[in-house]
């Protein structure tokens, strides 16, 4: 039976439309069965009553007789035994003549009796009741004529029957009413089983289908419809999955575009609701405020990140559509970072908030300081040098030039400064062309070789400042991917720190060694040292840390960054190990070749 399935069996809808069904098909049966019963009932009565009538034409021509001691009784009990009825005669005052069942002497006038008053007073002269009998206390069923000759009542003539057989007949009739009654409405029940399954079935279909597109189930379909109402709806829903489905695929991948694009910003995004409880953060802005890592949506922003000013900020957009913005200073394990942080309001059917962008200004802030710097000390650099060059060429012109005990010195100064404004401007071109330089043109050299030459080089420096200096190589060469001027150019400008800043009798090692698919120099002396807060801008441009001791040594204040930018365009890194007074150990790191 199609749509009789279990999930049918337990649909509240199936139980509903059968009870219903069920309860009319009783309901109709038991009115029938009813109707019936007193239709046969009724019938019975009403031919009974013929039967009676008849019987009383047949006696009518003994109303009237007069008793004449006890024939006409005797006459009557055995007309009575013939006929199993009762028969009762009675004159025209009501009095009884004679009885077949009891004594006339003893019965009470019988004027006032239902059946009697209704044969005087009808115009056929027939009337029937039916009650209990006081003498045979049974109930029967009396039907008395009352018989006129020449338009005078002479006597009523009543016949009575006991209603056991009737009855009898009545509930057999009753038994086969209800059998019918019966079968009829279990074959009606049964159709009503199967059409209240045939309709419920779709429609239990239809709902668990829709339950399953709720729960996200969107390839769910309603299978085998009915070509009728149910099967057409069964049919919309169906469509409406499909547009479900569409409607949700384009949506999930615009979603999944917005969120790929929010989350693989740079810049850092936060959305906070109208209760300040975060909607959406992507990785860089938990990066840039410093957030513990996870998700964070549903909880409050002030307990995500402790800063009132971005709260504040948030509150200063709620309420305009005009973006607001503020720079904030955000602690960090690598010290302050500067961010800037741009406030919008959005709102959509269901809520509203504000959503924030951050910006890490951190590394423009040091590049613009960077840049001031390098003007400033680029015009200190020249400046220095070009005064002492002015000072001494007047002086020279003022007469100097013909006193031979100082116009020499005054010439080697301004050799001097002429060679240090040379060194200056060299070291500005080469980072200049280092910085310009995208891609360094490698090559397989012998850094072992480059090393040990820079180190001869520096020799009669080193002696001259009274400086051991040592050299620690492999016996293999170390090959690395690079050119030889870059690499040449990184030794020298780190052996020439080292040789100028270690005191009289200090030492520097030069140490080469070879690591997992890299080589790495390290270059250490006993010099004066880096303090540690000056660690972290040594590799700036023109950045010292004695400025007074470097410029006496001639010092340009750009040999690490040359160094830096050297190593980076090699593709290596370069670090920094000081403590102050106790020397320092620069250390460069190259991929080796092959």
């Amino acid at each position: 039976m199609r749509g009789l399935t279990l999930g049918t069996l337990r649909s509240r809808l199936f139980w509903k439309l059968f009870a219903s069904y069920g309860l009319l098909v009783v309901s109709t049966a038991a009115t029938i069965g009813a109707l019936e019963h007193r239709r046969v009932r009724d019938s019975s009565q009403e031919g009974l009553e013929r039967t009676l009538r008849a019987q009383c034409v047949l006696l009518r021509f003994h109303a009237g007789r007069p008793s004449h001691g006890g024939g006409l009784r005797e006459e009557v009990r055995e007309l009575a035994r013939d006929t199993g009825l009762r028969i009762t005669l009675i004159d025209p005052e009501g009095r009884v003549v004679a009885d077949s069942e009891a004594d006339a002497a003893d019965m009470e006038n019988h004027a006032s009796w239902a059946e009697v008053v209704a044969a005087r007073e009808s115009p056929d002269g027939f009337g029937a009741w039916r009650r209990l009998s006081t003498t045979a206390e049974r109930e029967m069923l009396y039907v008395a004529h009352a018989v006129r000759r020449d338009g005078e009542l002479v006597g009523v003539v009543r016949v009575a029957l006991f209603l056991d057989e009737l009855d009898r007949r009545l509930a057999s009739s009753l038994r086969q009413v209800l059998f019918g009654v019966l079968a009829g409405a279990i074959v009606a029940l049964v159709l009503g089983f199967y059409v209240a399954g045939r309709f419920a079935g779709p429609v239990t279909e239809m709902r668990t289908a829709a339950e399953q597109l709720s729960r996200g189930s969107y390839g769910t379909r309603i299978r085998d419809l009915p070509n009728d109402e149910v099967g057409a709806l069964g049919a919309a829903l169906n469509r409406l999955g499909d547009e479900v489905v569409r409607h949700i695929a384009s949506v999930s991948r615009d979603s999944a575009q917005l969120r790929a694009m929010l989350v693989g910003m740079a810049e850092g995004v936060v959305a906070v609701d109208d209760d300040d409880e975060v909607i959406f953060s992507n990785r860089a802005a938990r990066d840039l405020l410093g957030l513990e890592p996870g998700d964070h949506r549903g909880r409050k922003l002030w307990e995500v990140v402790r800063m009132p000013e971005l709260s504040k900020l948030i509150e200063s957009a709620r309420p305009t559509d005009l973006p607001r913005r503020r720079e904030l200073v955000v602690a960090h394990e690598n010290g302050e970072r500067v961010l800037v942080a741009r406030a919008n309001r959005f709102a959509t059917e269901d809520t509203g908030g504000v959503v924030v962008v951050f910006d890490d200004t951190t590394d423009l802030r040091r590049l613009e300081r960077i840049r001031r710097d390098f003007v400033a000390n680029v015009s200190h650099e020249l400046k220095t040098p070009l005064t002492s060059i002015r000072g001494f060429v007047e002086t020279l012109l003022d007469g100097a030039l013909d006193d031979r005990e100082n116009h020499e010195r005054f010439l080697t100064k301004i050799q001097d400064n002429v060679l240090r404004l040379n060194h200056l401007v060299s070291d500005l071109l080469s980072l200049a062309r280092i910085e310009q330089q995208h891609e360094v043109q490698r090559e397989r050299v012998d850094w072992r070789h480059v090393v040990t030459q820079a180190a001869r080089r520096h020799e009669s420096d080193a002696r001259k400042g009274g400086v051991d200096c040592l050299v620690e190589a492999p016996a293999d060469p170390v090959e690395v991917l690079g050119d030889a001027e870059s690499l040449t150019q990184i030794v020298d400008n780190l052996l020439s720190n080292a040789i100028k800043y270690t005191p009289d009798g200090g030492r520097v090692d030069v140490v080469l060694a070879t690591g997992h698919a890299s080589a790495i120099l390290e270059v250490r002396d006993t010099g004066i040292g880096i303090p540690r807060e000056d660690l972290g801008r040594i590799f700036e441009r023109f950045y010292r840390v004695d400025k007074a001791r470097s410029r006496e040594l001639g010092g340009t204040g750009l040999g690490l960054s040359i160094v830096k930018n050297l190593v980076q365009g090699l593709g290596g890194s370069v670090a920094v190990d000081s403590e102050f007074g106790s020397g320092s150990t620069f250390r460069v790191t190259l991929p080796l070749a092959g």
